[in-house]
């Protein structure tokens, strides 16, 4: 049984949960994040975040471009501020099959809260004002 994918929206960012993967079997799985999207996305960068126990990376932005982070192996928090905001949100990303897409402008980090490595897909949607990165911590300290 497959499940459907769905789309929520929680404090500026979109959570994407993807449904079942197809082809599994004892070999393991095949995901196709996203397969039948309407628009479909067309990504400017594509890349694989390895995070050791306890690191954080990210603590940028991008002004002009999404990125999407899609949790591949351990466990995480995910950490945003959207601009003009001191709150810190938070959403642990425990979930295999769970794309979370980042609009832009919007501060983020990842922590490995795990005991074992974490991997993230992630990937940045195509802009025509071009695809930059600003380094800027995550905190309530950080004024924008």
């Amino acid at each position: 049984m497959t499940g459907k994918p769905s789309e929520e929206s929680y404090r500026g960012i979109e959570i994407h949960h993807l449904g079942d993967p197809g082809g599994a079997d004892e070999k393991g799985w095949v995901l196709f994040p996203w397969k039948g999207r309407h628009p479909p996305i067309e990504t400017a960068t594509c890349h694989i975040v390895y995070i050791k126990p306890g690191k954080t990376r990210g603590n940028h932005f991008h002004p002009q471009a999404a990125e999407w982070l899609c949790t591949i192996e351990g466990e995480g928090l995910l950490q945003w501020r959207s601009p003009g905001e001191d709150t810190v949100h938070e959403l642990h990303l425990e979930q295999k099959r769970l794309c979370i897409r980042i609009p832009p402008g919007i501060r983020h980090a990842v922590t490995n809260t795990g005991d074992g490595e974490m991997l993230i897909f992630a990937a940045r949607e195509q802009s025509p004002q071009g695809d930059q990165t600003v380094q800027e911590e995550v905190s309530t300290e950080c004024q924008s």
